[in-house]
């Protein structure tokens, strides 16, 4: 890896701050290629083939019988669980607000909340709560992975090694 490779990288990724479905598979995928390391597999219709994806599938059982089902972000069968979230820094969050006073129409949310706030540190904190629910949800034949990881896409990855029961 050629340190201009990765210098360019932390440019790119540095100044992301739209939203997280915008941006989070093309950041991780680029990332495994900086990394040298596999990217994610494409999903295939038998989700017991899916060890290795974005959007992994899982089933939260409600006691009426019903259930709802959410993905993980990306997922490696006895790896990890990644959530994704997009944090903005101060000046762009202060750049939407006022494009939307100025264009007195709804504006799309941009970013998780703003970085360096309690309101980030609380999404953060929410966004490894969820990792620990999704993680707890598979199917026990995928086993629990070893790791949780959540990023804020272009400015933060945790890796918490977990014991999930």
């Amino acid at each position: 890896m050629a340190a201009i490779d990765l210098e360019a990288f932390v440019a790119r990724w540095q100044v992301s701050g739209a939203t997280e479905r915008a941006n989070y598979q093309l950041f991780l995928t680029e990332l495994c290629r900086i990394l040298d390391v596999p990217g994610p597999d494409p999903a295939r219709p038998n989700d017991h083939e899916n060890a290795y994806i974005f959007e992994k599938s899982v089933v939260f059982p409600h006691g009426d019988g019903s259930h709802t089902t959410k993905f993980i972000d990306l997922y490696k069968r006895g790896c990890f669980v990644l959530e994704a979230k997009q944090g903005v820094e101060k000046e762009q969050q202060a750049e939407a607000l006022s494009q939307t006073v100025q264009s007195q129409r709804k504006q799309r949310k941009k970013g998780t909340a703003t970085r360096g706030t309690p309101a980030w540190e609380d999404a953060m904190l929410r966004a490894r709560n969820q990792a620990e629910n999704y993680a707890r949800a598979l199917p026990a034949s995928e086993g629990r992975p070893p790791f949780l990881i959540i990023v804020d896409v272009g400015h933060s990855i945790e890796s918490t090694m977990e014991v999930i029961h």
